[in-house]
């Protein structure tokens, strides 16, 4: 156990490492993100009248699309250096490696996060300093990480993998867009944490189910 752990916290270091270096991942994400947010809040016409719902719509749309636009940009780095490959001849189980990647993607998505939050909370004026918030992003980028990695791994080989990672990433996550969603909705409205949990036990749910399916065929995934 303590073996494992240890090899999941390498991988994910690795990668952070890279990352810092570069710094490709998290402007890919924080920047797509932000564009997409800036033009929304020019195309609606934000009020005291603007609508929760609408609002957390723009959020997690433009989340979720700058994250595959990230998860691919990482795994782009990894097929054109090699690693990955070094990885799988590693002596370690090939659902560590899924899970060191899984915690390296959740660590740009939520490092991203806290450049576009802030940009949309002044756009459209909603506090997104609650306990509650912070909750549901978390979650959201469990499940956006577990099934971002698992296509990413898929279709690192594929040769119009740009183009057939998001078919695959964004139909899976409906489930996390349309909890995280609502409940941000709710959240924006200041509803208790009762008027949350069905939301944020179907995003758990969603997030254990894919994981366990994930870590099934790990072997699959990273054949040699």
């Amino acid at each position: 156990m303590k073996n494992s752990l240890g090899s999941i916290y390498n991988i994910a270091k690795k990668d952070l490492l890279i990352e810092f270096r570069n710094k490709d991942v998290i402007l890919s994400i924080s920047g797509f993100a932000t564009i997409i947010i800036f033009v929304f809040s020019f195309a609606f016409d934000v009020g005291s009248s603007f609508s929760s719902s609408t609002a957390g719509g723009i959020l997690w749309s433009s989340i979720s699309f700058a994250s595959i636009t990230g998860i691919n940009r990482s795994f782009m780095l990894e097929s054109e250096n090699d690693t990955l490959g070094a990885l799988i001849m590693a002596p370690i189980s090939r659902d560590i490696i899924y899970l060191g990647k899984v915690v390296g993607n959740f660590i740009f998505i939520t490092i991203s996060q806290m450049v576009i939050l802030p940009i949309f909370a002044i756009l459209f004026n909603f506090s997104i300093l609650s306990i509650e918030f912070i909750a549901c992003c978390l979650l959201a980028n469990i499940g956006l990480s577990v099934v971002g990695t698992l296509f990413a791994s898929l279709t690192i080989k594929v040769r119009a993998k740009e183009v057939l990672l998001p078919m695959l990433f964004l139909p899976c996550i409906i489930p996390i867009l349309f909890s995280s969603i609502e409940a941000t909705s709710l959240i924006f409205e200041e509803k208790s944490w009762s008027d949350l949990s069905t939301w944020f036990q179907l995003t758990i749910a969603f997030n254990l189910i894919f994981l366990i399916f994930s870590l099934f065929i790990s072997n699959v995934i990273y054949e040699d």
